[in-house]
C-alpha cells in the first residue's frame, strides 16, 4: 500500500471512533519558566539542524547573507569554490562583525573595525600591520565555522560541534518531502509577525489547526484538525495529515473528505511519497524543533517559529514555488495574490488569538496549573521536545 493509502485507511478507521488517548496535560511552567527556556536554547536550538534559507538566496559565488534567528550572529556564504559555508559573524581579532550589511556580494570578508580580511572559505588572508602581532598564526585565526549542509536546495545550519549528517537527521521526513516538493523550488515570498506568546504556544496553534492554503478555484479550505493523523518520524519529526471538512472536500471535487484522488491520473498515486494526499488533504511535516512545512500541489509553505524570550516569538512564513526562470514572479498572479493575502491573515490571526496569552499562562504557572490539548500532533511534538531535553526538562514540567 502507498503512504497516502496507508494514512487514508488509518483516518477511515478513526472516523466516528472515540478518541484513543486522553488530552495531553501541559504544565503551564513549560511556557513561563526561565530555566526551561534556557534549556531549549542550549539543547534544542544550539544542537539541531535549522533552516536558514534556500540556495537561490545566495545563488552564485560571492553572495552572502547574515542569519540571527537564534540570537547568535551567523553568516552564510556561497564561497568562490562553489561551497556554501556558515561561520560565526565575528572577527577573530576583537569579535566585531565581519559583515554588517544583511545581504551582499564579496569575494573577501573584511572586518570594518581593524580590516582583518578573510576569504570566503573563512581563511584569514590579510592583517594590516601584521608585524605588530607577535607570533600570529593565520592558519589558527580563521573564521569559526558552523556546520552547514544543503538538502534539495534548502540550507540548514547547526551549531553543534559534532553535528549529525543532515540526510540522516532528516530521515523519512526528508525523503517524503523530497518526493512531494522536488528540488526545483525558489523563494517566492516571505513575511513575519511577532507574537506575544511563548514559541511553544505558537507551534501548538499551528499543529492543532493544520494550515490549509487556498487553491485555485476552490476558495477557502478548512482542515479538520481533530481528525488528523499524526505520526512521529525519526529524530522527533512529525507528519500530520488532516482531512478537509465536507464542504472543503466538495469544493475540491471530492465525493467525501476521504475520497482521495490524484488529478494527475485520476487514481491514487503509486509514488512512495505523499502522492494523492497533496490534493485531497491538508498535509504538513514538522522538522524538529520549530519548522512546519505545509504542502500544496503547486507550492510549499514553511512556517518557522523562533523564540525571542519566554513570552515572545517570531513567526516566519516563506512560500516556495517551482522556479519560474527569468519571467515575472508568480506572486503577481491573482491566485498567488489570494494565497499571500491568506498567509498574512494566518499570521495576524495567530498573533491576535495569542494576544495576552503570556500573562494568562504565567498566572496559571504560578498556581501550578496546566493547559490541556486533545490534539495528537501537539502531544507528540511536546513528547519529542521532552525526549530531546532529557534530564534538562524538570519532571514537574514534562508533558503528561
Amino acid at each position: 500500500m502507498t503512504l497516502a493509502g496507508d494514512i487514508r485507511e488509518r483516518l477511515r478507521a478513526r472516523a466516528g471512533a472515540p478518541p484513543s488517548r486522553e488530552s495531553a496535560r501541559l504544565p503551564a511552567g513549560r511556557y513561563a519558566d526561565p530555566s526551561f527556556h534556557e534549556a531549549e536554547r542550549a539543547r534544542l536550538f544550539a544542537r539541531s539542524w535549522l533552516l536558514a534559507g534556500r540556495l537561490d538566496e545566495v545563488a552564485s559565488p560571492g553572495l552572502y547573507m547574515t542569519w540571527e534567528k537564534t540570537r547568535v550572529p551567523l553568516i552564510v556564504v556561497h564561497a568562490v569554490d562553489g561551497v556554501v559555508r556558515c561561520f560565526y559573524n565575528s572577527c577573530r581579532h576583537r569579535g566585531a562583525p565581519v559583515v554588517r550589511v544583511p545581504r551582499g556580494r564579496n569575494r573577501a570578508l573584511r572586518c570594518q573595525y581593524h580590516s582583518w580580511t578573510y576569504d570566503t572559505s573563512g581563511k584569514l588572508v590579510s592583517v594590516p600591520d601584521e608585524r605588530d602581532f607577535v607570533d600570529l598564526r593565520r592558519e589558527e585565526r580563521g573564521l569559526v565555522p558552523v556546520a552547514c549542509a544543503l538538502a534539495d536546495g534548502a540550507i540548514f545550519v547547526n551549531e553543534e560541534a559534532a553535528a549529525p549528517d543532515l540526510r540522516d537527521w532528516l530521515g523519512p521526513a526528508g525523503e517524503e518531502l523530497r518526493a512531494a516538493a522536488g528540488e526545483g523550488l525558489r523563494t517566492l515570498d516571505r513575511r513575519s509577525v511577532t507574537v506575544a506568546a511563548n514559541w511553544k504556544r505558537v507551534m501548538g496553534r499551528l499543529l492543532a489547526a493544520p494550515p490549509a492554503p487556498p487553491r485555485a478555484g476552490a476558495g477557502p479550505l478548512i482542515a479538520d484538525g481533530d481528525a488528523a493523523d499524526a505520526e512521529t518520524l525519526a529524530n522527533g519529526h512529525l507528519r500530520v495529515v488532516a482531512p478537509f471538512t465536507p464542504e472543503s472536500a466538495s469544493a475540491l471535487g471530492l465525493a467525501s473528505p476521504l475520497d482521495w484522488i490524484d488529478p494527475a491520473d485520476g487514481a491514487p498515486s503509486a509514488s512512495p511519497g505523499p502522492g494523492a494526499m497533496l490534493h485531497s488533504a491538508a498535509a504538513a511535516y514538522v522538522l524538529f524543533p520549530n519548522l512546519l512545512v505545509a504542502l500544496a500541489p503547486d507550492g510549499v509553505l514553511g512556517l518557522a517559529v523562533w523564540p525571542e524570550g519566554e513570552a515572545s516569538a517570531l513567526l516566519d512564513a516563506v512560500w516556495y514555488a517551482p522556479d519560474w526562470g527569468e519571467g515575472d514572479s508568480p506572486a503577481v498572479q491573482p491566485a498567488w495574490r489570494t494565497r499571500l493575502e491568506w498567509t498574512q491573515g494566518l499570521l495576524d490571526g495567530i498573533a491576535e488569538a495569542l494576544a495576552g496569552d503570556a500573562e494568562a499562562v504565567a498566572e496559571l504557572a504560578e498556581r501550578g496549573g496546566a493547559l490541556e490539548s486533545g490534539s495528537e500532533a501537539v502531544r507528540r511534538w511536546h513528547e519529542a521536545l521532552d525526549a530531546r531535553l532529557g534530564e534538562h526538562a524538570p519532571a514537574a514540567l514534562r508533558v503528561r
